[in-house]
């Protein structure tokens, strides 16, 4: 049928190449949480440990070995150390990932969201790929960007450190683990999201499964029941990654138990995803 109305002209090529649907998403999604100030104020906290150990590094080269004693494990530039920082981080990393990523789906959900996003050119690869990558970003910025920096800071300051540990070996370890714990990570806090359509709720939900299990892995620990820290959600993401920094166990579960745990959760996650979101047909 032609069109009459005066108003309209012939769609014309602007000569840009379009952006991948799922990078739009991640885009308008991690602005969104950049302008929360809630998230920037968490971030900025969470800083404050990455202040503490290079504060400590820096005056350990003055003071000896004192300082080290008195700092911790976490303050070491050998990459065990920079794994006990990243577990340092856990509860920035629970906090902020919990106010991004909780009604990432659960408010699309809502306004009925599902229905626009699919009546368009785009997979559920694309749409969930967008929302990872949200909870993936504002992971990275609390573990992986402070790990670089301290990293760099390190290599500048210490006498004994080399380039390929500090400049290399130990940025790529983190990056690693940073990368596929928080894919991981984030597609368990996206089908907790899938889940529900009320914020609150699966804030609740992803409170349970973080601080819980690890009070419920702290007292399996003090009862002796080693086990039972199986349970420990974090916990495993961290005593696999040990692998990864070449460190030792951090539970009292095997490693490999571990990293059989983290898989499952991640397959447990992409199984709820699949089945809850699907793409809808609209027929005008």
């Amino acid at each position: 049928m032609p069109v009459y109305d005066r108003g309209y002209t012939h769609w014309e090529p602007s000569g840009r190449r379009a952006w991948p649907a799922w990078w739009v998403i991640a885009r308008r999604g991690i602005g969104a949480g950049l302008k929360h100030k809630g998230v920037l104020f968490m971030a900025l906290v969470s800083l404050v440990p990455a202040v503490v150990k290079g504060t400590i590094i820096y005056f350990s080269l003055k003071a000896g070995e004192l300082t080290r004693l008195l700092g911790g494990g976490w303050t070491s530039i050998e990459p065990e150390g920079f794994l006990r920082f990243l577990e340092m981080q856990r509860f920035a990393v629970f906090a902020v990932m919990a106010v991004v990523g909780a009604g990432l789906i659960a408010q699309d959900r809502r306004d009925n969201g599902l229905s626009l996003y699919f009546s368009r050119p785009l997979g559920l690869r694309d749409y969930l790929a967008g929302k990872a990558l949200i909870v993936v970003f504002f992971y990275c910025l609390l573990t992986l960007i402070p790990v670089w920096l301290l990293c760099v800071f390190a290599y500048l300051i210490a006498p004994e450190a080399t380039g390929l540990q500090l400049l290399l070996l130990t940025p790529l370890r983190a990056a690693i683990y940073c990368l596929l714990t928080g894919v991981s990570m984030g597609l368990v806090l996206l089908a907790f999201s899938s889940m529900g359509k009320r914020t609150i709720f699966v804030m609740v939900w992803w409170t349970i499964l973080v601080m819980g299990s690890e009070a419920i892995g702290g007292i399996a620990r003090g009862l002796g029941k080693d086990s039972f820290e199986a349970v420990n959600f974090l916990g495993q993401y961290h005593n696999a990654g040990a692998l990864i920094f070449g460190a030792g166990p951090r539970l009292g579960v095997s490693q490999p138990v571990s990293v059989l745990v983290v898989v499952l959760w991640t397959a447990f996650a992409v199984a709820v995803l699949r089945r809850r979101i699907r793409p809808v047909e609209v027929v005008a």
